[in-house]
């Protein structure tokens, strides 16, 4: 549990569906963090964390984050940021993304497509 009782319940739902998934997620500010480990590219093996806007999660899991935050050290060759509702040191990424294939929980589905946009990222810190 995250311990704040006035996260929204679908907030909350996305903390324990990720937890759930092997990604114990936090509150922090604005966002939700979670870490994760690229099995691909630049960053394989090395712990990154990553997360969501809380506002961006309000119909969660029937309609998917789009933006990915991460740390301002990981680069991409391409990509489009901002920094609306990131934790300090952060930027999101644009990821279009949708939840189709039913087969697996909505959480690992998410994980996979945020390990997947991690193994384009170029050499650099993480």
């Amino acid at each position: 549990m995250s311990g704040q009782p006035d996260l929204p319940g679908a907030a909350q739902q996305f903390i324990d569906d990720m937890t759930a998934a092997g990604a114990s997620a936090r509150v922090d500010g604005p966002s939700i963090l979670y870490d994760v480990v690229p099995v691909g590219g630049a960053l394989v093996g090395k712990t990154v964390v990553t997360g969501v806007s809380i506002s961006e999660i309000q119909s969660w899991p029937a309609v998917p984050p789009h933006w990915i935050h991460l740390p301002e050290t990981v680069r991409f060759a391409e990509t489009n940021t901002d920094g609306s509702d990131c934790a300090p040191g952060f930027v999101r990424h644009s990821r279009d993304y949708s939840y189709a294939d039913t087969s697996i929980p909505p959480a690992r589905a998410w994980l996979s497509h945020v390990r997947g946009f991690l193994s384009i990222a170029v050499a650099g810190e993480a």
